[in-house]
């Protein structure tokens, strides 16, 4: 009876993890499509500030270069996702494998964090000191909108 109802327990905490993991890559998905370049902070940074070319020209290349970066860490992401995958399916109960391929995905998610916020102040660097003011608002604006 105890063994039964803790293995119970067990899956049933592994399934809300998986789903819980599934749910991340899912929102890091959406609000990182690798089909439209810009974001929407991108998008309304255009809107707010009146750019000059020069600045579109810096920013232009930062945004290649964190697409470039942002596909290699979303790669890994995926991979270490399949890992986990492959762990819970090899054997469906918390095991060093799980713990370890849980760790993995969450690594790649917080580099995938990271390098976003350094692109966001390298973008903000891009600017104009007249300029970063107006930056600074909308990225303020488009963090809270997503904590909400």
């Amino acid at each position: 009876m105890m063994k039964s109802r803790t293995f119970r327990l067990s899956v049933s905490t592994l399934v809300g993890a998986l789903v819980g993991v599934l749910m991340a890559i899912v929102g890091v998905y959406v609000t990182h499509s690798t089909e439209e370049p810009h974001t929407s902070l991108h998008e309304m940074l255009h809107d707010a500030v009146p750019l000059d070319s020069n600045e579109r020209e810096i920013l232009e290349l930062k945004e290649e270069e964190f697409t470039a970066r942002r596909r290699e860490i979303e790669s890994r992401l995926r991979a270490a996702n399949g890992k986990l995958a492959e762990s819970i399916a090899k054997n469906p109960q918390w095991s060093p494998e799980v713990e370890e391929a849980t760790r993995e995905v969450e690594r790649a998610a917080a580099d995938l964090q990271r390098a976003t916020l350094v692109h966001v102040f390298e973008m903000r660097a891009g600017l104009k000191p007249e300029h970063r003011a107006a930056y600074d608002r909308v990225l303020v604006d488009a963090l809270k909108r997503g904590s909400q």
